[in-house]
């Protein structure tokens, strides 16, 4: 969900579907302390378990994907996620491999089921499987060489299970659409996508206030805002930055969706010392993610790492 602000007419537009976010009490951080997000970067995470699943007749891709875990019940604690390479997975079939909650798997072949390319992927709780029971589904026709990561986060429905659905976004290695439209840095520039989709399904009053991104100095104007906008990156939904090279600490602020002032940034922070590195001609995720209302976590993803 995206608010933007007019700075001649202090106006508030929203645009797109709304969602934004209450503000639990006190600023979260990343600095892992206790009731804190997890570490913004991807570095120690656990690899996915390969369970070694493979439908009869699946042959190599040529590409390259990989898993976010984002997913929340909502009827629970999160926990791992089961991938299968097929559109839905039965009795005795055996997951690819299974992705831990808050985690980013390795890079695996997601293998093709045809001549023309097709992908399916199909992420299901850890140790269920049946038609019409999996979290959510992926398509892609693949031509080879692409290196795409799937972001699984919270849906805005609910299985029979009590669980809710969940939701998927897809990002490019190489600008080619996806997810908010990817777009290509200006030479020597850096992207930084601020993304919050599915924490809109987590938190509470998702549409009472709308998240602003700093990268340290005052509110940063998403890459379409001129000099009289001000777009906001949520929650549900997010924007894209486009940074100098360097390594920046960042911040997320959330103002009243009724508040008549122009954000600044320089109100307490809801989210704290985000540890961003911009690098020249590359793009970069910071994703924002909750396990339950109240528990904000962030983690940082170089699309080119």
């Amino acid at each position: 969900m995206r608010r933007t602000v007019s700075l001649i007419a202090a106006c508030i537009l929203v645009v797109g579907c709304s969602s934004g976010g209450s503000a639990p009490s006190g600023a979260a951080s990343s600095d892992g302390g206790p009731g804190s997000p997890a570490p913004s970067a991807v570095t120690g995470v656990p690899a996915a378990s390969a369970g070694g699943g493979l439908p009869a007749g699946n042959r190599p891709s040529g590409a390259k994907v990989r898993i976010v875990n984002a997913y929340a019940p909502l009827n629970g604690d999160p926990g791992p996620i089961d991938i299968y390479a097929a559109p839905w997975a039965g009795e005795g079939d055996k997951p690819l491999l299974s992705v831990p909650y808050g985690t980013v798997s390795e890079y695996f072949d997601p293998t093709v089921s045809d001549d023309a390319g097709d992908m399916f992927l199909s992420m299901y709780w850890a140790g269920t499987n049946g038609n019409g029971n999996e979290l959510v589904s992926q398509t892609e026709t693949l031509k080879g060489g692409e290196v795409i990561t799937f972001i699984v986060a919270t849906g805005d429905s609910t299985q029979d299970s009590g669980r809710r659905f969940g939701s998927i976004q897809a990002f490019f290695q190489t600008a080619s659409g996806g997810t908010f439209g990817q777009s290509t840095p200006a030479p020597g520039k850096a992207l930084l996508i601020v993304d919050s989709n599915g924490v809109e399904n987590v938190i509470a009053k998702p549409d009472s206030t709308t998240w602003f991104f700093s990268a340290g100095t005052g509110c940063t104007k998403a890459i379409n805002d001129d000099a009289n906008s001000l777009s906001g990156a949520g929650p549900g939904g997010g924007g894209t930055y486009q940074l100098d090279p360097g390594s920046y600490t960042g911040s997320i602020h959330a103002y009243a969706k009724d508040d008549p002032s122009i954000p600044t940034c320089d109100n307490a922070a809801l989210i704290d010392k985000l540890a961003i590195k911009a690098v020249a001609d590359q793009t970069a995720i910071l994703l924002i993610y909750a396990p339950k209302d109240g528990d904000l976590r962030t983690v940082f993803i170089p699309l080119d790492g």
